[in-house]
């Protein structure tokens, strides 16, 4: 089965509203986070903010590292944690990896390629501001 989204208005920090291809998630650890989380096709990885990882109960003071992206090298703690994406009667629980942004940077809960995109055929329908999430059926795959 195939689940469809329509894009979210999201307001930048201009002010100004727009479209994206968004999509309402649950991350899980220790506590449970649930929010809207911006598909990245461009991100090899999921990025979250510190303060995302705090409520959720991350240990930060293993693995950390360099994270790389527009805004340059940043600090960030590797670790990895579950999500759950749901819609009408299709459900899905699997872990990703996440990059932890440590320090105060504004932007959105990142799904990145690794452990999202290889468990979805994915599609942006940019002319109808939708995305496609089709499970991918490993069995097949194999």
């Amino acid at each position: 089965m195939t689940m469809h989204f329509r894009y979210k208005s999201v307001k930048r920090p201009d002010g100004t509203l727009i479209k994206s291809p968004s999509i309402p998630i649950m991350l899980n650890h220790k506590e449970k986070f649930e929010t809207v989380a911006l598909l990245d096709s461009g991100a090899d990885v999921s990025a979250i903010p510190k303060d995302v990882a705090e409520i959720l109960g991350l240990d930060l003071n293993k693995n950390k590292s360099s994270a790389y992206g527009l805004g340059g090298k940043v600090e960030s703690v590797r670790t990895s944690l579950g999500i759950t994406i749901e819609k009408d009667h299709e459900h899905y629980n699997f872990k990703i990896p996440v990059m932890v942004i440590l320090g105060k940077y504004d932007f959105p809960i990142l799904l990145g390629r690794s452990g999202f995109f290889n468990e979805f055929i994915v599609t942006f329908n940019e002319t109808e501001e939708k995305i496609s999430l089709k499970k991918i059926n490993k069995k097949q795959v194999a």
